[in-house]
């Protein structure tokens, strides 16, 4: 047996449906998977095992700038909830590809910066002593490696910040 449908009944379950799976998704919130006990985080100078000169003030000011850029997480000097701590502990520069005549014809920049993440109000890990690696390629042609290693700190810089603000 069929149950009558009133026409006008299928018309509006569409935008009901509609609106309802449009005001579930909002449900979630801007801060992404962080904890709503964490309001501020202070970025500790990130240190350095490598010989490379100013690695860690750069990355460290890049970091914090990105930080302050999202915006999830109020950047302070005390009083916070959370804190960011790293150390670099590799940066490489290596052969990519070469030439038919078996010249260097690109280079491939590597940083390992090994990040924790703690939050201080429960006293917990968040992240603990995890290695975030980026890397890229660049050609001495076109690039200095002064240029590669300001992309590659800006990328790894994002990549720290994604991985303490979205990744756990």
């Amino acid at each position: 047996m069929a149950i009558p449908v009133n026409r006008s009944s299928q018309f509006l379950f569409i935008p009901m449906l509609l609106l309802l799976i449009i005001s579930a998704g909002c449900s979630y919130g801007f801060r992404g998977s962080l904890p709503e006990h964490i309001q501020s985080v202070k970025i500790i100078p990130i240190r350095s095992r490598v010989t490379q000169y100013g690695l860690e003030q750069d990355i460290t000011s890049r970091v914090t700038e990105m930080m302050v850029r999202d915006g999830r997480l109020a950047v302070v000097l005390e009083g916070q909830d959370s804190e960011i701590e790293g150390t670099i502990a590799a940066y490489l520069k290596s052969p990519y590809s070469y030439t038919s005549s078996e010249q260097v014809e690109e280079y491939k920049l590597e940083i390992r910066v090994e990040i924790t993440f703690i939050d201080l109000l429960r006293e917990t890990d968040i992240i603990s002593n995890e290695s975030v690696t980026t890397w890229l390629v660049y050609d001495p042609d076109t690039e200095t490696e002064i240029d590669a290693r300001n992309r590659l700190l800006e990328e790894a810089s994002k990549d720290i910040v994604r991985r303490c603000l979205s990744g756990w």
